[in-house]
């Protein structure tokens, strides 16, 4: 099947919003370029009605112009990383659920969360963070299960069951494991020197989610040098030969936020495209460090890109393929 519409590229684009409600102008880009998803964040999330108006917005545009519902995806961890707060429940994160250490009682609060989610219309949990502990972290603290490989990917698969069961796609993250390094990648490239073989340890969670059926994986922003001279999310070791061969993922590869200092050497368009060529699915871009006003620029030269770029045909169709077949997914849990 050809390939070759600016909507089919469109698609591969996970985009933020700028404010509690969309603008004139995000209006008009996602009509022209509607993308496969949204994401949230505490900006957009006042209370539960003022987001439930926003995401119903935002399905009527993608539903006229694509004929299938969005992506609407969310970082509602529990713990620190809340986005919705005033006027929503609040749920245990993965730090407090760890110390339980009861894969039953964790799959019962991701079940809860799931439906309180749904309710408002939110359908992907950026969730459950699958990277071991490590002190020191910039990033980690409160938001992992422990420091046990085999303990967290216990938990890790209860948490996904419990979304998925109840309708929600759920995201583990963040690949190859945010364990590995201390750094912060919003505001740097972190630098991991762990050998493949030690590796093996922070994957096991990774291995436990693909095992529970998990939809979406997301690929942090890191560098292993003595495994590969890309960053994870530009590098087909790690987005084909290990998550695609070795841990046997089918689901939908997502970059996290290429709006990061991790990334920020070259043009975002650019960035999108490399990521895609790469092995990733979609390009998350959550209008955070540079929060652009009017996206529209950014869709054209993307779409200009990947028309440059002319990736393989039957390799971008796989692509479209799967982020259609989760979109199309939310219709049969709606």
């Amino acid at each position: 099947m050809s390939v070759n519409r600016d909507q089919d590229y469109s698609q591969l684009l996970l985009i933020g919003v700028i404010g509690e409600e969309l603008s004139s102008v995000e209006r008009e880009a996602f009509k022209r370029y509607p993308p496969g998803g949204a994401i949230l964040f505490a900006r957009n999330c006042i209370n539960p009605e003022k987001t439930r108006l926003l995401i119903t917005e935002l399905q009527k545009i993608s539903l006229a112009a694509s004929g299938l519902p969005l992506i609407i995806a969310i970082d509602q961890e529990g713990g620190p990383v809340r986005r919705l707060r005033a006027g929503f429940p609040d749920f245990p994160g993965a730090a407090a659920l760890g110390a339980e250490n009861d894969p039953a009682e964790t799959r019962l609060a991701a079940a809860g969360l799931a439906r309180a989610l749904l309710d408002i219309g939110v359908n992907c949990n950026l969730a459950p963070v699958a990277d071991l502990f490590k002190a020191g972290s910039r990033v980690l603290a409160g938001r992992c299960f422990g420091s046990q490989p085999e303990m967290v990917a216990r938990q890790v698969a209860a948490y996904i069951a419990g979304l998925q069961e109840n309708g929600l796609a759920a995201c583990v993250k963040h690949f190859p494991g945010h364990g590995t390094v201390t750094d912060d990648s919003h505001k740097m490239l972190p630098v991991s020197f762990s050998s493949r073989l030690e590796l093996e340890t922070h994957l096991e969670p990774f291995v436990g989610a693909v095992a529970a059926g998990v939809e979406l994986m997301m690929a942090a922003h890191i560098k292993f040098p003595q495994i590969d001279g890309d960053s994870v999310p530009f590098s087909e070791l790690f987005l084909r030969d290990i998550v695609r061969r070795d841990l046997g993922f089918s689901g939908v590869l997502l970059s996290d936020d290429l709006d990061m200092a991790a990334v920020t050497d070259r043009p975002l368009p650019v960035v999108m495209v490399s990521g895609l060529k790469a092995g990733l699915d979609m390009a998350l871009w959550g209008r955070n460090l540079n929060p652009v006003f009017d996206p529209e620029p950014v869709f054209t030269e993307f779409c200009r890109q990947m028309r440059r770029q002319a990736l393989d045909p039957d390799y971008l169709q796989m692509k479209i393929d799967r982020v259609r077949r989760l979109r199309a997914g939310f219709w049969r849990n709606g």
